[in-house]
């Protein structure tokens, strides 16, 4: 088999060498360029809306005939800021409240068949997030929250002259009432909140991701209502919306 080359053959050999060079290293650039894009492409500021449900627990003490209160769920709303001075760090701002009307069906021997206690536990809490950006659309994130949780439960009553409601123990209507009295009695309570977890961001473009999923332990410490002293409560927090991206990080 002759393998000898022409001057023309070799020439047009080499040439294809070079673009084959050219080629793959334009490639490689393009894959750089692109990884390094997606490593820094994260915003200055986020703004996150949504919606939060909190599977709540209320750890109520065991008394002689009554073995606590049982669990519930609570729906509501939530509202973020983030500021990321770093890429991959940033410190979030995160304002919700949720609730939850007629629970427990408690009715008392002159209120039959009433709404039971509405009850709304905000937070206001703050602390850092951390980001993997590595890929520029799929954001994960995790995060650790610390600050305050505010507890407010209510329900009416309705007692006929001369009746003894509880509680509070001692509020009495005077014999001479011709009416029935209506009363609306309510507790508040604030204490340590603590949120703990992660969630993911979906980026649908430039300036808008969304999160399918936010999942976080949440603590609350509050006096209860039995004793006064502080309880630790723990609850589970599922949130999901809209995160709006401002800037880039630097």
């Amino acid at each position: 088999m002759d393998t000898t080359f022409s001057g023309v053959e070799f020439q047009n050999l080499v040439a294809e060498e070079f673009d084959l060079k050219k080629c793959f290293l334009f490639f490689s650039a393009a894959l750089l360029t692109a990884s390094v894009a997606a490593a820094t492409d994260s915003p200055a500021a986020e703004a996150f809306l949504g919606y939060n449900w909190v599977r709540f627990s209320p750890n109520t003490p065991n008394l002689p005939g009554f073995n606590g209160l049982p669990s519930f769920n609570l729906n509501g709303g939530d509202a973020q800021l983030v500021y990321n001075f770093r890429p991959d760090i940033g410190v979030v701002l995160d304002v919700g409240a949720v609730h939850a009307g007629g629970l427990f069906g408690i009715a008392n021997a002159v209120k039959l068949n009433r709404p039971g206690v509405d009850h709304t536990l905000a937070n206001f809490v703050l602390g850092p997030r951390y980001t993997f950006h590595k890929h520029s659309h799929w954001m994960p994130f995790a995060q650790a929250l610390f600050g305050g949780a505010r507890a407010s439960s209510s329900t009416s009553v309705r007692v006929l002259p001369g009746g003894i409601i509880w509680p509070p123990v001692g509020l009495i209507v005077p014999p001479g009432t011709l009416q029935p009295v209506d009363a609306t009695l309510r507790a508040e309570r604030t204490g340590f909140g603590m949120l703990i977890g992660g969630g993911l961001d979906i980026k649908v473009g430039k300036h808008i991701a969304l999160r399918p999923i936010g999942a976080d332990y949440y603590l609350a410490r509050l006096p209860t209502f039995v004793t006064g002293r502080d309880t630790n409560k723990n609850h589970f927090r599922y949130s999901a919306g809209v995160n709006f991206l401002f800037g880039e990080a630097k």
